[in-house]
């Protein structure tokens, strides 16, 4: 009987649920959907540029956006939430900035990249709804080319930034008014690296200071110096590369007495700072004095366990720096940063040559190819060869090109630069000219291509892109530009810069002018600026 009562109390209650089921007033949601947020970025200036975004909302069954609520926030994409300072609730509330549908907000935030947040709650049904954007936030001096100058005996920086393919913003003498004195220039030493943290050194006659991330100034504080343990009274940088892909990683830098230095990640993530020169052989006690000009694959390479290949200008000969290679148990290899360099030993290759070349280094450098050419010159004379080899994984380096540059006439050669994928050598001569070389037929001489009578030519080169950039396609073709930097020699200093930039459509073709700005001051180098350089 008890069974039985159960079974009905339980058919009872079924059908009672049936019927609830049955009673149900089913609703739509009133889904909505954004509209006219763009997806690419959206390039600003802080304490210049206003962030204006009118969103379109979509309502699935129409109506009135009367019961909407919204909500905009920009959050740096490179923070992280410190549980140690404030709420999680406390620090999100600092990221909004407007509470409007539409956004008309004033950046002020510290230049960088940025993530961006679109809510849209339904108060109705208490439903949230998300639209993604990002914002890459910049200052006249986040990007771009630094133009070192010198007027009136002293350093000067102007800036060259870009906002877009077509626009551009200048800023003259961005050190005016810097309370300090920095002497005449020398030299500009540009190393991105978000592993290390990036170095802009600027190098002058007082020393070398890595310029503020934010506002490219100089100071005190961030002299060279500080980073040497020998507390020198200065110290005058004119070369320097970051291997962030080597193994180990490791940060070198050359003085102007041709010092060489280096140290670790690990040095630098604890505050090591370089301890003594290794411009010497390792079981040596002669100090020999190192070019500023060094071989290596460049970071977008990849350079993954490769040589950076010195230059020896006391006993002229290349040089390696290199790592030692250990197996463990399994096989497996690791390296170990030798302290010292060694004289360069060559693994074969198409050409014959000795790493003792007798010669005088003029100029060396890495191109997107994987080579590294150099230029040398027969001591008392004006004749010029050209060496080439290529770095490959575990250290070894093989030669590859060998051959005489014919100069067109004798005029005297100041500067030289190497296609990045061409093989093709420009070199300008002290009268104001650019000449063309084609390695491809060496036994032609070489054609001059561009002239600019009654100017002085102070740095030629290409831009070489570095890796863990976004680039807009624009930026990307502008890789292959040449760039030649001077002064005309008949103006007054403040206004006689000239900055020239050449694209070269064909391999062979003449090369077609892009842009060229003039009126900055007496240019003495050049460097360029990559986007997300904002680490000290």
């Amino acid at each position: 009987m008890k069974q039985l009562s159960l079974y009905i109390i339980l058919l009872l209650l079924a059908v009672a649920c049936y019927d609830d089921l049955g009673n149900y007033d089913y609703t739509e949601l009133n889904s909505v959907t954004v509209d006219s947020i763009q997806s690419n970025w959206y390039d600003k200036y802080s304490y210049a540029d206003t962030l204006k975004i009118n969103p379109v909302l979509n309502l699935a069954l129409g109506g009135s956006e009367d019961h909407l609520k919204f909500e905009w926030r920009l959050i740096p994409l490179h923070d992280r939430y410190n549980k140690d300072s404030i709420s999680v609730e406390e620090q999100s509330a600092g990221y909004i900035i407007g509470r409007e549908k539409n956004l008309s907000y004033p950046l002020t935030e510290k230049p960088g990249d940025y993530a961006g947040f679109f809510y849209v709650k339904d108060t109705l049904t208490g439903i949230s709804y998300k639209t993604d954007f990002y914002v890459r936030l910049r200052i006249a001096v986040s990007d771009g080319w630094m133009v070192l100058c010198e007027e009136a005996g002293k350093a000067r920086l102007d800036m060259i930034s870009y906002t877009s393919e077509n626009e551009k913003l200048i800023s003259y003498n961005i050190w005016e008014g810097l309370g300090m004195e920095l002497g005449k220039p020398y030299k500009l030493v540009y190393n991105y690296n978000r592993t290390f943290g990036t170095s802009r050194l600027a190098c002058c006659e007082s020393g070398t200071f890595n310029l503020d991330p934010e506002t490219l100034q100089p100071s005190d504080e961030n002299n060279m110096i500080w980073q040497f343990s020998e507390n020198p009274n200065k110290v005058e940088i004119v070369g320097g590369i970051t291997m962030i892909n080597s193994d180990p990683r490791r940060e070198i830098v050359v003085t102007s007495e041709g010092e060489l230095f280096w140290r670790k990640y690990d040095d630098l993530v604890n505050g090591i700072q370089f301890t003594f020169p290794v411009n010497r052989l390792e079981k040596s006690d002669e100090y020999f004095k190192v070019s500023r000009h060094i071989g290596y694959k460049p970071n977008y390479a990849w350079p993954n366990t490769c040589s950076v290949i010195l230059y020896d200008e006391t006993n002229r000969r290349f040089l390696a720096l290199e790592s030692m290679g250990k197996k463990d148990w399994w096989g497996n290899v690791t390296y170990e940063a030798k302290d010292y360099p060694n004289v360069l030993t060559f693994t074969g290759g198409t050409v014959d040559y000795d790493a003792n070349t007798g010669k005088d280094l003029v100029h060396m450098e890495g191109t997107r190819e994987g080579y590294v050419f150099a230029v040398l010159k027969t001591p008392g004379t004006e004749d010029y060869d050209i060496y080439g080899m290529i770095t490959n994984i575990d250290y070894k380096v093989e030669r590859t090109h060998y051959m005489r540059l014919l100069p067109a006439n004798g005029d005297k050669i100041i500067h030289f630069a190497f296609h990045p994928v061409f093989r093709i050598l420009y070199y300008a001569t002290e009268q104001g000219d650019v000449y063309q070389f084609n390695l491809s037929t060496p036994e032609k001489k070489a054609e001059k291509i561009l002239s600019f009578p009654g100017e002085r030519i102070s740095v030629m080169k290409f831009q070489c892109p570095v890796a863990y950039v976004a680039y807009e396609p624009w930026e990307r073709a502008r890789e292959y530009w040449l760039y030649v930097a001077g002064y005309d020699t008949a103006c007054e200093e403040s206004v006689s810069g000239i900055f020239r930039m050449y694209d070269f459509p064909q391999q062979t073709s003449a090369p077609v002018l892009k842009q060229e700005i003039k009126q900055l001051g007496k240019i003495i180098d050049i460097a360029y600026r990559f986007k997300n350089d904002y680490k000290k």
